[in-house]
């Protein structure tokens, strides 16, 4: 899994991209747009913590 800081800038890669293809038509479409691409980092970073975790078979 990525990185955080590779994730952040991918995530804000996708926002620039996606704002110039289809830009906000307000501020509160906007804003969820933002929220929804940070929601979208961290399932990501989340799952990443969650692959490197040692599982119930690992421990001794």
């Amino acid at each position: 899994m990525r990185e955080r800081d590779e994730i952040r800038a991918r995530i804000e890669r996708l926002e620039s991209l996606y704002d110039e293809l289809d830009p906000p038509g307000s501020p509160l479409e906007d804003e969820r747009e933002t929220v929804v691409l940070h929601a979208i980092e961290e399932l990501e970073w989340v799952l990443g913590e969650r692959e490197r975790a040692p599982s119930v078979g690992d421990r001794e």
